[in-house]
């Protein structure tokens, strides 16, 4: 990277996460990004995020890969993290039968 080119790292979804009180919303993040100048892909990030209501930020961490999941596929299919890869293991229509 050149010196001076590049994302702030203050305007990440994880420094967003800091800046807002809890508990808070999706909407809080992406409203609280939009009003700091985060760049247009860290604002769907937040978009992304299940929306719920997060205690703290610790929490709404947690999250992440859930929202990174259905920033990065634009997939419906991810209803909470336990289906994060699932169809990656799983025939589709088929429910896995364990012994």
């Amino acid at each position: 990277m050149a010196f001076g080119i590049g994302e702030k790292p203050e305007l990440s979804p994880a420094a967003i996460l800091q800046e807002v009180d809890y508990p808070a919303t999706r909407e809080t993040f992406v409203l609280a990004a939009e009003d700091s100048g985060a760049p247009v892909d860290a604002i769907n990030f937040l978009k992304s995020m299940p929306d719920r209501e997060y205690a703290s930020a610790d929490e709404a961490l947690r999250y992440f890969a859930e929202a990174d999941a259905r920033f990065g596929m634009w997939s419906k299919d991810v209803q909470h993290r336990g289906d994060i890869g699932k169809e990656m293991i799983e025939p589709p229509g088929e429910h896995a039968h364990h012994p």
